[in-house]
């Protein structure tokens, strides 16, 4: 266990985190800021003509997975292998196809998991219809409170006029995002163009995301432009990415788990100065917070597990700040074992997204056989029976195995 106390600062008057709330107020509430994908739309791509998206995930500890949990992305365009909060939708694209819909999930270090649903179309030739930007990001804004205007513009670049059905705001947080404006009409004459102007009032505090989607005549259709903003508040802020971290499997007595992460964010225009952070007994954590948190910024705090006792143990972090509702509290959870397993040289691990289909091979260097096994549980893969594994030893198959143990 790790403590620090740091300088406290005394204020006379803490503001809450309700924007408009008065001296003496703030909630008990702990805002807790859960792994989110925040791109909401990918452009369309021409076939035989490269083409690359990022996608922007928010909250959550790294390392991250990503992987496509249903449908499939466009032929020959594949996933990066990043294990940050972004990743890359990239290749060059050689089969037309329409309306391609997927899902794209990822996955922190925390098992915690967030999705995100597409439909891009491919097309033979260069889009007639063009948006620009491809997406808007809007600066941190006070929740409640109305942003400046940002503008697409929609240009035709075809022969012939294009059919306007639709302008419409829709995926998750499409609340928080206005039309205020627009000189488009029905439809768009070949070689003109027409504007469609957003504003942002973010509704709650962090990261927001959606998409304006415009419907048309052309093979392109729909088109989409991601929308991102972030809600802040006045003051400071403490938001955490969990409530709780769990160990998994079973941690043999006397010894460390490998770190699991939260991170701490200050969603607040002001300073979110740290006075301790502390883990209690079976647990330890460490941190690159400091004593202060400048608006906008986080930081990660590590915790271990170290179980003096077999079976279940539970205990608290405990975070002491000068933003309403401190101290804050994340449970930790964790099991102790007096049994010993030692590892046998071999990696299991999915082969499939889902995780329905699994295969073992003997990897004796990353998983060295008679070392003992620190953290165990048992794994299963469909029909495919159950294997005991150390969840504190990855290996290098599929989307991350693990050294098997007997």
């Amino acid at each position: 266990m790790k403590s620090r106390v740091r300088a406290t600062i005394i204020f006379s008057c803490l503001i809450s985190v309700a924007l408009l709330s008065r001296c003496g107020g703030g909630s008990s509430q702990q805002s807790v800021h859960q792994l989110t994908i925040t791109t909401a739309a990918l452009q369309n791509g021409t076939s035989e003509t490269p083409y690359s998206q990022t996608v922007q995930a928010s909250g959550g500890v790294g390392p991250f997975t990503w992987t496509v949990s249903t449908g499939a992305l466009p032929h020959n365009v594949a996933l990066s292998s990043s294990t940050t909060n972004t990743v890359t939708i990239s290749g060059i694209p050689d089969t037309a196809v329409q309306g391609q819909a997927f899902t794209l999930k990822v996955t922190d270090s925390a098992s915690h998991v967030a999705s995100q649903g597409y439909t891009i179309s491919i097309l033979l030739e260069p889009d007639t219809l063009t948006l620009s930007p491809s997406s808007l990001s809007f600066a941190p804004q006070l929740i409640g409170t109305l942003s400046g205007t940002q503008t697409v513009t929609v240009t035709n670049t075809g022969t012939a006029a294009v059919v306007i059905s639709s302008i419409a705001l829709n995926q998750n947080n499409a609340v928080d995002f206005s039309q205020s404006s627009s000189t488009c009409s029905s439809s768009i004459a070949a070689g003109a163009n027409c504007t469609v102007s957003i504003t942002f009032t973010p509704s709650q505090l962090g990261p927001s995301g959606a998409a304006m989607t415009l419907t048309d005549n052309t093979v392109g259709s729909p088109h989409s432009v991601s929308l991102n903003g972030v809600g802040i508040t006045s003051g400071p802020n403490a938001t955490l990415s969990a409530a709780s971290l769990a160990f998994g499997g079973q941690q043999l007595v006397g010894t460390t788990s490998p770190a699991r992460a939260i991170r701490l964010f200050n969603y607040g225009n002001t300073a979110l100065n740290i006075t301790s952070i502390l883990a209690t007994t079976n647990f330890g954590e460490s941190d690159n917070c400091g004593s202060s948190l400048a608006s906008g910024t986080n930081c990660i705090i590590s915790v271990t597990f170290t179980p003096s006792a077999s079976g279940s143990l539970n205990g608290t972090l405990s975070i002491t700040d000068n933003a309403p509702g401190s101290p804050r509290t994340v449970a930790l959870i964790g099991t102790g074992t007096t049994t010993s397993y030692t590892l046998t040289g071999d990696c299991f691990y999915a082969v499939d997204p889902a995780g329905l289909q699994c295969t073992e091979t003997q990897e004796p260097t990353l998983c060295p056989p008679g070392q003992p096994a620190n953290t165990t549980s048992v794994t299963s893969c469909g029909s495919g029976g159950s294997t005991r594994v150390d969840d504190s030893r990855r290996c290098s198959g599929g989307t991350g195995g693990r050294c098997v143990a007997q």
